[in-house]
């Protein structure tokens, strides 16, 4: 028996293929794969592709009895769920299936098992966790319209209203104004208001980069920003670990670009916190290995 782990994500889709006891045997990259994104045909394409490429490198035939998982934003909803267990069904996956939230794979991947907590910032934002006991809890991941505070968007966002604050004289002056004009190639702060309405989410989250660049040289502005956003974070992991009543500390993993790559966001949450984090010990796709083999164990 082999085991197919996929973490089925809105800007790429990545899958592993492992022996029964989680050797891996193969890898592969697609493209977007998360219906809401792409649509269900263009899902099914994907995951196709995906499984198709696995078994290729590895010489290999998918059998009935191949174990999966998928992970992907949405799936904790019994209607998602549905949508895709459709699709599973047509890929012939359906016998050892196990479908998930994009949080889940993240969190065992991470910590290498079903238990504690997983912090992520990256374009959006989540605390997740689960205790010994199995249960579940999240706080954040409202998305970028109610929530998601601690993201790369909300960092971005708050980064360009500091500009636009401090171009009116409402704030003091800022570095990020110089240095967000640069990166896009605008002549005056006002210039931001019809590229902010013409840039898509994800592109105004690579301007986070900018905020953490800012605070590191010492702006007062991006520090703050830096700050808050910690705090918005640690806020959420301490509701998430309130509500499942831990019996021992929690391993804590930190998750998404933001945590993985800007050092002074991890020691400003860390100082926060007062507990021990760690940054993942392998991918999603892993953990959602790790989750299928739970099923066939």
């Amino acid at each position: 028996m082999h085991i197919i782990g996929i973490d089925g994500g809105g800007t790429k889709t990545v899958g592993i293929l492992t022996t029964e006891t989680g050797e891996r045997i193969a890898r592969a990259d697609a493209g977007p794969s998360n219906y809401h994104v792409v649509g269900e045909e263009k899902t099914r394409e994907v995951l196709a592709e995906v499984i198709t490429n696995l078994f290729d490198q590895a010489g290999l035939p998918l059998t009935s009895d191949t174990a999966f998982c998928l992970g992907m934003a949405g799936l904790g909803r019994a209607e998602d769920r549905g949508v895709i267990g459709r699709i599973c069904d047509a890929l012939g996956l359906g016998k050892n299936r196990v479908l998930t939230h994009d949080a889940h794979i993240a969190l065992v991947g991470g910590i290498g098992k079903p238990e504690g907590i997983i912090i992520i910032s990256g374009t959006g934002s989540i605390v997740y966790g689960i205790n010994a006991q199995g249960e579940e809890a999240r706080a954040g991941g409202w998305g970028y319209l109610l929530g998601d505070e601690g993201s790369g968007y909300d960092i971005a966002l708050k980064g360009l209203q500091a500009v636009a604050r401090a171009a009116d004289g409402r704030a003091e002056p800022t570095a990020l104004t110089a240095l967000v004009l640069e990166k896009l190639g605008l002549d005056a702060p006002s210039e931001l208001i019809r590229w902010v309405h013409a840039a898509g989410r994800d592109v105004i989250a690579q301007l986070a980069e900018i905020v953490f660049s800012a605070a590191e040289t010492g702006d007062r502005c991006a520090r703050q920003i830096v700050t808050v956003s910690a705090d918005e974070l640690a806020c959420a992991a301490a509701v998430v670990m309130k509500r499942l009543r831990f019996m021992e500390q929690p391993h804590i993993v930190l998750s998404g670009g933001n945590l993985v790559h800007q050092q002074l966001f991890v020691e400003e949450l860390r100082g926060l916190l007062a507990v021990p984090v760690m940054l993942p010990e392998h991918e999603p796709a892993y953990g959602a290995v790790l989750l299928a083999q739970q099923r066939i164990i």
